[in-house]
């Protein structure tokens, strides 16, 4: 079980620093990974203040080339220097705020690869999408062309677009559909399993439906990982949906 809290452009220095002393408290379990994903700019502040824990940090993006003329971009080269074992991509702020393409998706994710980043790929349908009853579609075409071919470890996060944020989630039924849908899809392509994350509007309020779900293999955590005790709130609920 994988949880993956999106920090997004939040949390300046001294925040970090209060929110690593409170999470180092924590006792951590040997059956949950939990990675952290801040601003750019403070990947190697959490990565050194999170040091001799369990928890992993990650990058919100990437580009799909080492170096060049890219100004404001990141190489995976670079996230895995500063000590990232994962990265976001096709986040859909990053698809509709910045254009990123699908095409352009799995380049980033290839990039990743093949420097040793596991990459998070974030599918995920509108809310016209949803009542129009094309939501599997669309997610089948975010998935085969946006993941890679590759025999190395990759995870897809299901993010409904119109309920990042919202405080609105699909029900247990629709999350159960769309990750069987997911899965299938993915292992017609890879021709193995992968992990599905469930994102859009997690919180201390309905992780445990979410978790009931039986296919849900981890979380993508958003607003409710900003304040510690949401985020360990969430980590124990976890914790228990795993030791029950």
């Amino acid at each position: 079980m994988l949880i993956a809290a999106n920090w997004k452009m939040n949390l300046n220095k001294n925040e970090i620093k209060l929110f690593s002393k409170f999470l180092k408290k924590n006792n951590f379990s040997n059956h949950v990974k939990t990675c952290i994903f801040p601003q750019s700019i403070y990947i190697d502040l959490l990565a050194k203040l999170l040091n001799n824990t369990p928890v992993y940090v990650g990058g919100q993006n990437c580009h799909h080339d080492i170096s060049g003329p890219f100004t404001g971009e990141i190489s995976a080269f670079s996230l895995k220097e500063m000590g990232c074992e994962y990265v976001i991509l096709g986040h859909s702020e990053r698809r509709q705020l910045f254009n990123e393409s699908n095409s352009y998706i799995k380049k980033c994710s290839e990039s990743a690869i093949n420097n040793s980043i596991i990459p998070i790929i974030c599918v995920g349908e509108s809310y016209d999408d949803r009542k129009n009853k094309n939501a599997l579609n669309f997610v089948k075409e975010q998935i085969l062309n946006s993941i890679p071919s590759t025999e190395k470890n990759l995870c897809i996060a299901y993010e409904p677009i119109w309920s990042i944020g919202t405080g609105e989630i699909p029900d247990k039924d629709e999350i159960f559909e769309m990750h069987e849908h997911i899965k299938e899809v993915a292992y017609s392509f890879l021709k193995r399993n992968i992990k599905v994350l469930y994102g859009g509007s997690v919180n201390i309020h309905n992780i445990k439906e979410v978790l009931s779900v039986g296919n849900v293999d981890g979380v993508l955590v958003g607003g409710a990982s900003l304040k510690v005790k949401d985020f360990l709130a969430i980590y124990e609920a976890v914790v228990k949906h795993i030791n029950s």
